[in-house]
């Protein structure tokens, strides 16, 4: 049996006391038991009063809401197909030369200035003269390693590319095989710390303006565009020992 954290009633009522005024102070240790929470070893003790849900007041009813944005609603980019890469009917995405399906791509919108094929002419003129498979170990292919990941959910790795801009920019894009061609499911553009991929989530990891905060912004695969949303993004407290908020300088492979 556990031993009693409470009171001994015994010990506070004299043996010689009336019935009666034994059972007030029988009484008041119950109630003092009440309030204290006093129970034996290894009860539960209850954590006193909880306060009331309620529901969100609005502040300022009366007040005149900001208008909301008009127009056609904007779903943001959709998969490209790219052009000069030969079909791959096994599925397999390693076998597509990575280095030459952006410089194709590349090539065929060197003249956009926005948008997601949008690179600066330093970085489109580097990809086209320094970036092949036999080239990619040259110091001036901004063309980072690929990576390959599991993206979309079927099963199979997909291709990640970063390609390295002036001032510290990445143009970031993802390929995925449909029906054994090339098509093109993410392009954005960041100046990112870091990026990372979380199961079928690729965050990117940018510094922010104030001092020990990053910016992460997810994107996700989304099964009814068939490309990578933008999912969310949040400002969050840097790890200790994270880079601070001003641009690095990028990295190049030898």
């Amino acid at each position: 049996m556990p031993r009693s954290t409470c009171p001994d009633a015994g010990s506070a009522v004299p043996r010689a006391a009336s019935r009666r005024r034994a059972l007030r102070a029988l009484g008041a240790l119950a109630v003092l038991a009440a309030v204290t929470g006093c129970a034996s070893a290894g009860e539960p003790v209850g954590a006193g009063r909880t306060a009331p849900a309620s529901a969100p007041s609005r502040l300022w009813p009366q007040a005149t809401p900001a208008p909301s944005p008009s127009g056609p609603q904007h779903d943001g980019e959709t998969a490209t197909k790219v052009p000069g890469v030969a079909p791959v009917p096994s599925g397999d995405i390693h076998k597509v030369d990575a280095y030459a399906a952006v410089k194709a791509e590349v090539t065929a919108s060197r003249n956009s200035v926005t948008g997601a094929d949008a690179l600066d002419d330093a970085t489109a003129a580097k990809v086209a003269s320094s970036c092949s498979s036999a080239q990619r170990q040259q110091r001036d292919c901004p063309i980072r390693r690929p990576v390959y990941s599991d993206l979309t959910g079927d099963g199979r790795e997909d291709l990640i590319v970063g390609i390295e801009m002036e001032d510290h920019f990445l143009s970031l894009r993802a390929y995925t095989l449909v029906k054994g061609v090339l098509t093109r499911v993410l392009s954005t553009v960041a100046q990112p710390s870091s990026v990372e991929v979380a199961g079928r989530d690729l965050i990117v990891w940018e510094p922010w303006t104030t001092p020990h905060y990053a910016l992460r912004s997810v994107y996700t695969w989304n099964t009814q565009n068939h490309y990578m949303d933008f999912r969310r993004y949040e400002i969050r407290r840097a790890e200790s020992g994270a880079a601070p908020a001003t641009p690095r300088a990028p990295e190049r492979r030898r």
